[in-house]
Protein backbone atom coordinates (compact mmCIF):
# COMPACT_ATOMS: atom_id res chain seq x y z
CA UNK A 1 0.00 0.00 0.00
CA UNK A 2 1.88 3.02 -1.01
CA UNK A 3 0.93 6.80 0.49
CA UNK A 4 2.39 9.69 -0.47
CA UNK A 5 6.00 7.37 -1.58
CA UNK A 6 5.66 5.68 1.85
CA UNK A 7 4.66 2.51 2.26
CA UNK A 8 2.55 2.03 5.75
CA UNK A 9 0.86 -1.20 6.87
CA UNK A 10 -2.42 0.31 8.10
CA UNK A 11 -4.29 -3.07 7.68
CA UNK A 12 -3.60 -6.60 9.41
CA UNK A 13 -3.43 -9.42 6.69
CA UNK A 14 -7.28 -10.61 8.34
CA UNK A 15 -8.20 -7.53 6.56
CA UNK A 16 -8.90 -4.92 9.69
CA UNK A 17 -7.42 -2.05 11.06
CA UNK A 18 -4.03 -2.66 12.55
CA UNK A 19 -4.11 -0.25 16.11
CA UNK A 20 -0.16 -0.72 15.83
CA UNK A 21 0.18 1.44 13.12
CA UNK A 22 -3.00 3.92 13.56
CA UNK A 23 -3.26 6.71 16.31
CA UNK A 24 -7.20 6.99 15.89
CA UNK A 25 -10.49 5.87 15.00
CA UNK A 26 -14.18 6.59 14.27
CA UNK A 27 -17.06 4.58 13.56
CA UNK A 28 -18.78 6.17 10.76
CA UNK A 29 -21.84 3.30 9.68
CA UNK A 30 -22.09 -0.62 9.81
CA UNK A 31 -22.88 -2.77 6.32
CA UNK A 32 -25.71 -5.16 6.17
CA UNK A 33 -22.81 -7.76 7.21
CA UNK A 34 -21.65 -5.71 10.26
CA UNK A 35 -18.62 -4.84 9.54
CA UNK A 36 -18.33 -1.02 9.91
CA UNK A 37 -16.73 1.83 7.45
CA UNK A 38 -14.58 3.97 9.33
CA UNK A 39 -12.20 7.64 9.62
CA UNK A 40 -9.13 6.32 10.82
CA UNK A 41 -5.83 8.38 11.63
CA UNK A 42 -2.64 7.51 10.65
CA UNK A 43 0.68 8.10 12.13
CA UNK A 44 1.12 11.38 10.26
CA UNK A 45 -1.73 12.44 11.38
CA UNK A 46 -3.82 12.28 8.20
CA UNK A 47 -7.03 10.90 8.45
CA UNK A 48 -8.56 8.34 5.43
CA UNK A 49 -11.77 6.13 5.11
CA UNK A 50 -11.46 2.69 5.65
CA UNK A 51 -14.13 0.56 4.05
CA UNK A 52 -14.53 -3.49 4.37
CA UNK A 53 -16.43 -4.64 1.95
CA UNK A 54 -19.58 -4.40 3.54
CA UNK A 55 -22.06 -5.94 1.18
CA UNK A 56 -20.77 -9.35 0.24
CA UNK A 57 -22.89 -9.61 -2.41
CA UNK A 58 -21.19 -6.63 -4.10
CA UNK A 59 -17.83 -8.15 -3.22
CA UNK A 60 -15.37 -6.12 -6.28
CA UNK A 61 -18.16 -4.43 -8.06
CA UNK A 62 -16.76 -0.89 -6.48
CA UNK A 63 -12.30 -2.00 -7.12
CA UNK A 64 -13.73 -2.59 -10.80
CA UNK A 65 -15.54 0.41 -11.14
CA UNK A 66 -12.24 2.43 -9.97
CA UNK A 67 -10.36 0.81 -12.25
CA UNK A 68 -12.22 0.64 -15.55
CA UNK A 69 -14.88 3.25 -15.33
CA UNK A 70 -14.05 6.12 -12.69
CA UNK A 71 -10.77 7.43 -15.23
CA UNK A 72 -13.56 8.61 -17.09
CA UNK A 73 -16.03 10.31 -15.21
CA UNK A 74 -15.46 13.89 -13.70
CA UNK A 75 -13.64 13.77 -10.14
CA UNK A 76 -17.19 13.69 -8.37
CA UNK A 77 -15.93 10.39 -6.32
CA UNK A 78 -13.27 10.00 -3.88
CA UNK A 79 -10.00 9.08 -4.80
CA UNK A 80 -9.01 5.11 -4.06
CA UNK A 81 -5.64 5.47 -1.77
CA UNK A 82 -5.48 1.66 -1.69
CA UNK A 83 -7.05 -1.32 -1.69
CA UNK A 84 -6.70 -4.88 -1.02
CA UNK A 85 -5.17 -7.91 -3.25
CA UNK A 86 -7.75 -9.19 -5.79
CA UNK A 87 -7.37 -12.71 -4.47
CA UNK A 88 -8.14 -11.75 -0.58
CA UNK A 89 -11.22 -13.60 0.31
CA UNK A 90 -14.47 -11.26 0.69
CA UNK A 91 -14.41 -11.61 4.52
CA UNK A 92 -11.12 -10.37 4.09
CA UNK A 93 -11.65 -7.09 1.40
CA UNK A 94 -11.31 -3.71 1.65
CA UNK A 95 -10.59 -0.38 0.38
CA UNK A 96 -9.16 2.79 1.75
CA UNK A 97 -10.36 6.40 0.57
CA UNK A 98 -9.45 9.90 0.99
CA UNK A 99 -11.19 11.61 3.89
CA UNK A 100 -13.13 14.42 2.56
CA UNK A 101 -14.04 15.79 5.76
CA UNK A 102 -17.90 16.20 6.66
CA UNK A 103 -20.45 15.72 4.67
CA UNK A 104 -23.67 17.42 4.32
CA UNK A 105 -26.48 15.00 2.77
CA UNK A 106 -28.95 17.77 2.45
CA UNK A 107 -30.12 17.90 -0.46
CA UNK A 108 -31.21 21.09 -1.78
CA UNK A 109 -32.15 21.98 -5.14
CA UNK A 110 -28.77 23.20 -6.29
CA UNK A 111 -27.37 20.09 -5.09
CA UNK A 112 -30.13 17.65 -6.93
CA UNK A 113 -29.49 20.39 -10.08
CA UNK A 114 -25.97 19.61 -10.47
CA UNK A 115 -26.23 15.79 -9.16
CA UNK A 116 -28.32 15.55 -12.57
CA UNK A 117 -26.18 16.95 -14.73
CA UNK A 118 -23.61 14.81 -13.90
CA UNK A 119 -25.37 12.06 -13.63
CA UNK A 120 -26.23 12.80 -17.51
CA UNK A 121 -22.62 12.85 -18.43
CA UNK A 122 -22.37 8.82 -17.27
CA UNK A 123 -25.74 7.75 -18.42
CA UNK A 124 -24.24 9.37 -22.00
CA UNK A 125 -21.01 7.04 -22.19
CA UNK A 126 -20.71 4.11 -24.26
CA UNK A 127 -20.97 1.15 -22.52
CA UNK A 128 -19.59 -1.34 -25.27
CA UNK A 129 -16.51 -1.90 -22.61
CA UNK A 130 -18.64 -2.53 -19.65
CA UNK A 131 -21.08 -5.29 -20.97
CA UNK A 132 -19.41 -7.59 -17.45
CA UNK A 133 -21.51 -5.18 -15.70
CA UNK A 134 -24.67 -6.95 -14.04
CA UNK A 135 -28.54 -5.88 -15.34
CA UNK A 136 -29.72 -6.15 -11.89
CA UNK A 137 -29.03 -3.72 -8.67
CA UNK A 138 -29.18 -4.33 -4.82
CA UNK A 139 -33.04 -4.08 -5.30
CA UNK A 140 -34.96 -6.29 -8.10
CA UNK A 141 -35.51 -4.81 -11.68
CA UNK A 142 -38.65 -2.85 -12.03
CA UNK A 143 -40.22 -5.65 -14.37
CA UNK A 144 -40.15 -7.88 -10.90
CA UNK A 145 -41.13 -4.89 -9.03
CA UNK A 146 -44.26 -5.04 -11.48
CA UNK A 147 -44.93 -8.58 -11.66
CA UNK A 148 -44.60 -9.17 -7.47
CA UNK A 149 -47.60 -5.87 -7.60
CA UNK A 150 -49.62 -7.63 -9.73
CA UNK A 151 -49.33 -11.31 -7.86
CA UNK A 152 -50.55 -9.67 -5.34
CA UNK A 153 -53.21 -7.38 -6.76
CA UNK A 154 -55.75 -7.45 -3.38
CA UNK A 155 -52.62 -5.92 -1.20
CA UNK A 156 -52.05 -3.76 -4.06
CA UNK A 157 -55.69 -2.63 -4.45
CA UNK A 158 -55.79 -1.96 -0.62
CA UNK A 159 -52.79 -0.17 -0.33
CA UNK A 160 -54.04 2.19 -3.40
CA UNK A 161 -57.83 2.61 -1.29
CA UNK A 162 -56.04 3.64 2.04
CA UNK A 163 -54.31 6.51 -0.18
CA UNK A 164 -57.60 7.36 -1.34
CA UNK A 165 -56.86 6.41 -4.73
CA UNK A 166 -59.13 4.69 -7.10
CA UNK A 167 -57.02 2.37 -9.65
CA UNK A 168 -59.23 0.36 -12.40
CA UNK A 169 -58.07 -2.48 -14.52
CA UNK A 170 -57.61 0.15 -17.37
CA UNK A 171 -55.27 1.93 -14.99
CA UNK A 172 -53.71 -0.87 -14.16
CA UNK A 173 -53.48 -1.50 -18.62
CA UNK A 174 -52.14 1.86 -19.02
CA UNK A 175 -49.26 1.55 -16.50
CA UNK A 176 -48.14 -2.02 -17.83
CA UNK A 177 -47.82 -0.59 -20.85
CA UNK A 178 -46.14 2.41 -20.49
CA UNK A 179 -43.38 0.70 -17.95
CA UNK A 180 -42.87 -2.13 -20.85
CA UNK A 181 -42.81 0.45 -23.48
CA UNK A 182 -39.97 2.50 -21.77
CA UNK A 183 -37.83 -1.00 -20.70
CA UNK A 184 -38.15 -1.72 -24.74
CA UNK A 185 -37.10 2.08 -26.01
CA UNK A 186 -34.58 3.17 -23.52
CA UNK A 187 -31.03 2.62 -23.84
CA UNK A 188 -29.21 0.41 -21.07
CA UNK A 189 -26.79 3.22 -19.54
CA UNK A 190 -24.49 3.12 -16.78
CA UNK A 191 -26.13 3.65 -13.48
CA UNK A 192 -24.83 4.42 -9.62
CA UNK A 193 -27.44 2.04 -8.65
CA UNK A 194 -27.82 3.61 -5.24
CA UNK A 195 -28.12 7.01 -6.08
CA UNK A 196 -30.13 8.10 -2.68
CA UNK A 197 -29.64 11.09 -0.29
CA UNK A 198 -26.66 9.67 1.61
CA UNK A 199 -24.92 8.99 -1.17
CA UNK A 200 -24.90 12.27 -2.56
CA UNK A 201 -23.19 15.10 -0.36
CA UNK A 202 -21.20 18.14 -0.32
CA UNK A 203 -17.85 18.89 1.55
CA UNK A 204 -16.52 22.52 1.12
CA UNK A 205 -19.20 23.66 -2.18
CA UNK A 206 -17.96 20.13 -3.86
CA UNK A 207 -20.38 17.83 -5.10
CA UNK A 208 -19.37 14.42 -4.36
CA UNK A 209 -21.37 11.20 -5.06
CA UNK A 210 -20.21 7.98 -2.78
CA UNK A 211 -20.62 4.36 -2.51
CA UNK A 212 -20.40 3.02 -6.26
CA UNK A 213 -20.45 -1.06 -4.98
CA UNK A 214 -24.21 -1.19 -6.87
CA UNK A 215 -23.01 0.16 -10.33
CA UNK A 216 -24.97 -2.17 -13.12
CA UNK A 217 -26.29 -1.44 -16.76
CA UNK A 218 -30.31 -0.23 -16.21
CA UNK A 219 -32.60 2.48 -18.38
CA UNK A 220 -31.61 5.74 -17.38
CA UNK A 221 -34.73 5.85 -15.19
CA UNK A 222 -32.94 3.52 -12.19
CA UNK A 223 -31.14 6.19 -11.19
CA UNK A 224 -33.32 9.50 -12.40
CA UNK A 225 -36.08 7.95 -9.83
CA UNK A 226 -33.09 7.07 -7.14
CA UNK A 227 -32.30 11.04 -7.23
CA UNK A 228 -35.73 11.96 -7.62
CA UNK A 229 -37.73 10.42 -5.68
CA UNK A 230 -36.65 7.23 -3.95
CA UNK A 231 -36.57 7.62 0.17
CA UNK A 232 -34.37 6.93 2.93
CA UNK A 233 -35.37 6.87 6.27
CA UNK A 234 -31.93 8.26 7.69
CA UNK A 235 -32.02 11.13 4.95
CA UNK A 236 -35.81 12.81 4.41
CA UNK A 237 -36.18 15.08 2.45
CA UNK A 238 -39.63 16.77 0.24
CA UNK A 239 -40.10 16.48 -2.97
CA UNK A 240 -42.83 18.64 -5.63
CA UNK A 241 -43.83 18.34 -8.55
CA UNK A 242 -42.28 22.18 -9.42
CA UNK A 243 -38.86 20.79 -8.43
CA UNK A 244 -39.17 17.39 -9.91
CA UNK A 245 -39.53 19.37 -13.51
CA UNK A 246 -37.20 21.25 -12.73
CA UNK A 247 -34.39 18.84 -11.69
CA UNK A 248 -35.44 16.47 -14.82
CA UNK A 249 -35.21 19.76 -17.05
CA UNK A 250 -31.61 20.03 -16.05
CA UNK A 251 -30.70 15.99 -16.53
CA UNK A 252 -32.01 16.17 -20.25
CA UNK A 253 -30.66 19.16 -21.29
CA UNK A 254 -27.57 18.04 -19.95
CA UNK A 255 -28.27 15.00 -22.10
CA UNK A 256 -28.98 16.82 -25.12
CA UNK A 257 -25.83 19.08 -25.20
CA UNK A 258 -24.47 15.58 -25.06
CA UNK A 259 -25.58 14.35 -28.09
CA UNK A 260 -28.37 12.27 -26.62
CA UNK A 261 -31.80 12.81 -28.02
CA UNK A 262 -34.85 12.48 -25.63
CA UNK A 263 -38.52 12.71 -26.35
CA UNK A 264 -39.24 14.30 -23.12
CA UNK A 265 -43.24 14.04 -23.16
CA UNK A 266 -42.66 10.11 -23.17
CA UNK A 267 -39.79 10.81 -21.25
CA UNK A 268 -42.07 11.89 -18.79
CA UNK A 269 -45.35 9.58 -19.02
CA UNK A 270 -42.46 6.44 -18.37
CA UNK A 271 -41.09 8.43 -15.69
CA UNK A 272 -44.53 8.58 -13.80
CA UNK A 273 -44.94 4.64 -14.69
CA UNK A 274 -42.03 4.08 -13.36
CA UNK A 275 -42.27 5.89 -10.00
CA UNK A 276 -45.40 4.82 -9.56
CA UNK A 277 -44.47 0.81 -9.69
CA UNK A 278 -41.45 1.81 -8.05
CA UNK A 279 -43.25 3.72 -4.99
CA UNK A 280 -45.65 0.74 -4.76
CA UNK A 281 -43.08 -2.00 -3.80
CA UNK A 282 -41.34 0.39 -1.70
CA UNK A 283 -44.37 1.09 0.34
CA UNK A 284 -45.00 -2.45 0.60
CA UNK A 285 -41.36 -3.00 1.74
CA UNK A 286 -41.76 -0.63 4.30
CA UNK A 287 -44.95 -1.68 5.84
CA UNK A 288 -43.00 -5.00 6.20
CA UNK A 289 -40.12 -3.30 8.30
CA UNK A 290 -42.98 -1.43 10.38
CA UNK A 291 -44.52 -4.84 11.16
CA UNK A 292 -40.64 -6.54 11.53
CA UNK A 293 -39.64 -5.79 15.44
CA UNK A 294 -36.13 -6.82 14.62
CA UNK A 295 -35.90 -4.29 11.80
CA UNK A 296 -32.75 -1.56 12.30
CA UNK A 297 -34.76 1.77 11.59
CA UNK A 298 -36.68 3.18 14.36
CA UNK A 299 -40.33 3.18 13.64
CA UNK A 300 -41.10 6.95 13.60
CA UNK A 301 -38.12 7.16 10.72
CA UNK A 302 -39.73 4.31 8.98
CA UNK A 303 -42.92 5.98 9.22
CA UNK A 304 -41.72 8.97 8.34
CA UNK A 305 -40.17 7.43 4.79
CA UNK A 306 -43.65 5.92 4.20
CA UNK A 307 -45.45 9.27 3.79
CA UNK A 308 -42.69 10.78 1.82
CA UNK A 309 -42.86 7.55 -0.59
CA UNK A 310 -46.49 8.11 -0.89
CA UNK A 311 -46.33 11.67 -1.78
CA UNK A 312 -44.45 10.70 -4.58
CA UNK A 313 -46.76 8.17 -5.45
CA UNK A 314 -49.88 9.99 -5.35
CA UNK A 315 -47.75 13.47 -7.35
CA UNK A 316 -47.14 11.14 -10.12
CA UNK A 317 -50.38 9.49 -10.03
CA UNK A 318 -51.73 13.10 -10.48
CA UNK A 319 -49.22 13.72 -13.19
CA UNK A 320 -49.63 10.71 -15.16
CA UNK A 321 -53.80 11.63 -15.37
CA UNK A 322 -52.73 14.76 -16.80
CA UNK A 323 -51.18 13.60 -19.57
Amino acid sequence: MKNSGKTESWVTSEGILDEQQIIGRQKLYQGLNGRHVERFTAQSGQTYIFKPLTNPAQYGRERWMYKHVMPQLPPVYPQLIAASDQEAAPEQSWMIYEDMGQLEHFLCESTMMLAAAHMAEWHALPITAWQELPRVGHKPAIRDMLHELERHRPATAKLLSKLHVTWSASDWDRLITLLLTAEEELPLVLCHGDLHPGNVAEVEGRLVILDWEHAHLNTPLWDVYHLLDLSHPLFPRTMTPELRARVMKVYLDKLESLGVQVERVSFAKWYDAYTIVFSLWMLRLIDGDLRNPDCIWPQEQLRNQWHETAATLEQCIKHMDGH
